[in-house]
């Protein structure tokens, strides 16, 4: 029997993901897909139904909105949590749990007697439940290699982009005829499903099912990794990045207002529609099919226009260097350019159309811009930061989450006020021109990118292939170099959901 390295034990072909049929690893990929769906989607379900609860709690509105920021506070932390525990105990043990303690306190949502019930239930199914946001990215790498990768991270991105911005539009159809406790019911019932097929699935981390395997046929193995190094990896090496690295600090501080806008639009549509156009806010939940609508076509322009664009520059660079030069990570910036264009166009339309006196449906398509600016953004800055740092990236993404999450967990709270104080017209358009910030900054890294690289510990430096390496004796041997600290000889081809693989 054919056999797979993994670590310091050879894995059999059936212990080993990557050999298993194609059927079974798609329908493992499809449950996953699906345990994602109801975590996501319930970030912003909530806004449909949150007429409903300040009724039946007699709360004030601003009060009732925590439900939105405290879940999304909570999913900082979830996912730094379930990811160190899934490299040690494996990935389906930590499936379980989160969907499990999800459906759980979904379910005490559902019956909370009092609003502050509520919002703790809410508070807590939020951090038992995003520990899938960090899990799947592996388990998609313990199954697939980077080509086969890809079609699926399209899939998982509309997914994560696209399930809080369609949120509110099915709780706002069904609200006026179902109440909101039977709707976070079905929410239960779901995630509940979900729950037992994630039971079904077996154990794909390599690492984990090494030592089981060991185990079972008596052989040693490393031992078991200290989960204090892996704790101080998780938690202190994105702090470190953030902080240390001017790149991540300013490209994380936009994405998190684009990423925020969308929570803050959650409070603002409703207030703007029912000032302007009388609409109550089941009605304007279905608003944002617009920016949903956004989503979708941003992924299209991604995938059709700015990955073939990228693949062949990328061919061109090595066709022109005989294959001693690779792409730099600046040519991810256009679709960052890109992203930064649509969504002030989208706000600044949203500005000059919500006018008591202009068509809604004018100022309802300007949500898709907006939705279009947020895919292009979270595709091509996850992207540019896998090429930027190769031995890092998953640090730079899980900073870059933390600080999108908190201004989700704040921004919600802010909409309101924000328009009640400026007026529709100025808080849309300073939301507009804060969002235009994202242009000059893409500008700046194109024109300077290569040289804040030189100065960074961690990012990718230029590759020439086949010159000798600085000060070596041999002065025939072909050296790649630096292609990135602490990576040595290996070059990184990867791609945000088609991943890393390193290549002797």
């Amino acid at each position: 029997m054919s056999s797979v390295q993994s670590g310091s034990y050879m894995l059999s072909n059936e212990h080993d993901p990557h050999q298993w049929s194609k059927w079974r690893r798609w329908m493992i990929t499809f449950v996953i897909w699906n345990s994602i769906a109801p975590v996501d989607l319930t970030l912003t379900f909530y806004s449909g139904i949150q007429q409903q609860i300040e009724d039946d709690f007699h709360t004030a509105e601003s009060i009732a909105t925590l439900g939105v920021g405290l879940y999304n506070f909570a999913t900082i932390f979830g996912p730094l949590i379930a990811s160190p525990l899934s490299e040690l105990y494996g990935r389906r043990p930590a499936y379980i749990i989160s969907m499990v303690g999800f459906t759980i306190l979904s379910l005490c949502t559902a019956l909370s007697p009092s609003i502050s019930t509520l919002l703790v239930s809410r508070a807590l199914a939020g951090l038992v439940g995003s520990g899938v946001f960090s899990l799947y990215g592996g388990s998609l790498s313990d199954m697939f290699n980077p080509r086969e990768r890809a079609p699926l991270v399209a899939l998982f991105t509309v997914m994560l982009q696209g399930a809080p911005t369609f949120g509110p539009v099915p709780a706002s159809l069904l609200g006026p005829f179902v109440p909101w406790r039977w709707l976070m019911g079905f929410i239960t019932f779901w995630a509940a499903i979900i729950a037992g097929l994630l039971a079904l699935l077996p154990e794909t981390e390599p690492s984990v099912m090494q030592r089981r395997v060991a185990k079972q046929q008596g052989i040693p193995v490393s031992p078991t990794p200290d989960i204090s190094n892996i704790w101080r990896e998780v938690l202190f090496t994105p702090i470190t990045m953030l902080l240390h690295e001017p790149i991540v600090t300013w490209t994380t501080l936009y994405h998190a207002f684009v990423y925020g806008l969308l929570f803050l639009l959650l409070e603002a549509y409703p207030h703007v529609y029912k000032s302007l156009y009388g609409m109550s806010r089941q009605e304007t939940g279905l608003v944002f099919l617009a920016p949903w609508a956004g989503n979708l076509l941003g992924v299209v322009v991604y995938f059709i226009f700015l990955k073939p664009q990228h693949r062949a520059r990328r061919n061109q660079v090595l066709y022109q260097s005989a294959g001693k030069r690779e792409i730099s990570p600046e040519e991810r910036l256009p679709g960052v350019l890109l992203a930064s264009i649509f969504t002030p166009i989208g706000m600044f339309w949203f500005a000059l159309a919500a006018h008591p006196d202009s068509p809604r449906l004018f100022a309802i398509l300007s949500g898709i811009p907006v939705g279009m600016g947020m895919t292009l953004m979270q595709l091509s800055l996850l992207n540019y930061y896998i090429d930027l740092y190769p031995t890092r990236s998953a640090s730079v993404v899980a900073a870059n989450c933390a600080v999108r999450n908190i201004a989700a967990a704040v921004f919600p709270s802010l909409a309101v006020p924000l328009y009640s104080t400026l007026g529709i017209w100025n808080a849309s358009t300073v939301l507009a021109y804060v969002s235009c910030a994202g242009f000059p900054t893409g500008l700046i890294l194109l024109a300077y990118g290569k040289r804040l690289r030189a100065r960074s510990r961690w990012a990718k430096q230029d590759v020439v292939v086949g010159s000798p390496a600085p000060g070596s004796r041999d002065e025939g041997a072909a050296y790649i170099g630096p292609v990135a600290p602490l990576l040595g000889p290996y070059a990184v081809q990867q791609d945000y959901g088609g991943a890393a693989t390193a290549t002797p």
